[in-house]
């Protein structure tokens, strides 16, 4: 496999504007798109720019901060002719990310990346494929990705379907912290990681693909939430395994809940009413 050095972000989400004319249609043999990446050891002032947007981290190296290279892995093998849908409008719905080696922080890495498409996807009218990023070090596997993808989705919900009703009993979880999100942190966190796609930054824009209101990187509440846990524990997060249940639009409030026992972890709204991510976590 041909390996060449990972593009930045801002210049691939130019690069992705043409993909909105791809039409969904997937050759019959493809069943996954393989790509390659060579990538520097991580920069102190980025990381250190990183830890800073997220106060209560411990970790040396966050496990979410290596999503901000992984989505750069993704976006760079979206890029690929073959794949056949528009990148801009993705929704990212679930996310798993896993220490699995040591890292050496002067070393760079290997990432390679699998899209693996769904079966019979050119007929599907919604479909999810899933990325696959591996972080590599001397051969070695150090760092694993999953991240899940869904096409042809939107915020809204259309006026014929009924939204099932949440039943949440927060007697059953611990509060770990109250999250008061404004207008600019879409921007914000745009600066730092570098992904500037209109649904997380500008009113009107994010209308275009279905939202009323610009909402939050999905991975900034999963930042702010191994935050919050790893403040709580003083010990790193080694594993976390998060679905997005909505979008959060911005600006709100938000509440951090876990249930330690089992090692499950909730972001809700202010009122308990309803939940935004939903999953689980091992320090």
């Amino acid at each position: 496999m041909q390996q060449s050095a990972l593009p930045p972000l801002p210049g691939m989400l130019v690069r992705a504007l043409p993909t909105i004319v791809r039409s969904g249609k997937i050759a019959d043999d493809l069943t996954a798109i393989e790509a390659q990446f060579s990538l520097d050891a991580i920069r102190p002032a980025h990381l250190a720019d990183y830890k800073s947007q997220f106060p209560g981290l411990v970790s040396a190296y966050p496990l979410t901060y290596f999503y901000l290279l992984a989505q750069r892995a993704h976006l760079a093998a979206m890029l690929d002719k073959r794949f056949p849908w528009p990148i801009l409008g993705m929704v990212h719905v679930a996310n798993r990310m896993e220490w699995l080696g040591t890292l050496k922080p002067e070393q760079g890495f290997v990432i390679n990346v699998r899209i693996e498409l769904p079966a019979r996807a050119s007929t599907r009218k919604r479909v999810r494929p899933v990325y696959i990023v591996d972080f590599t070090q001397n051969g070695h596997t150090i760092l694993r990705c999953e991240s899940t993808y869904q096409v042809g989705t939107g915020g809204k919900t259309p006026a014929n379907r009924r939204v099932r009703a949440e039943s949440l009993d927060l007697s059953l979880w611990q509060q770990l912290d109250i999250w008061q999100l404004n207008a600019s942190l879409g921007r914000r966190y745009a600066r730092l990681s570098g992904d500037y796609n209109p649904i997380h930054i500008h009113p009107w824009l994010s209308r275009w693909f279905g939202f009323n209101l610009p909402i939050i990187h999905g991975m900034y509440s999963v930042a702010r939430m191994q935050a919050d846990l790893e403040k709580q524990f003083q010990s790193q997060v080694t594993s976390m395994d998060v679905t997005f249940k909505r979008p959060l639009e911005l600006p709100n409030t938000a509440v951090s809940h876990i249930q330690k026992d089992s090692g499950r972890l909730m972001v809700s709204d202010g009122q308990g009413a309803k939940t935004f991510l939903e999953g689980t976590f091992h320090l």
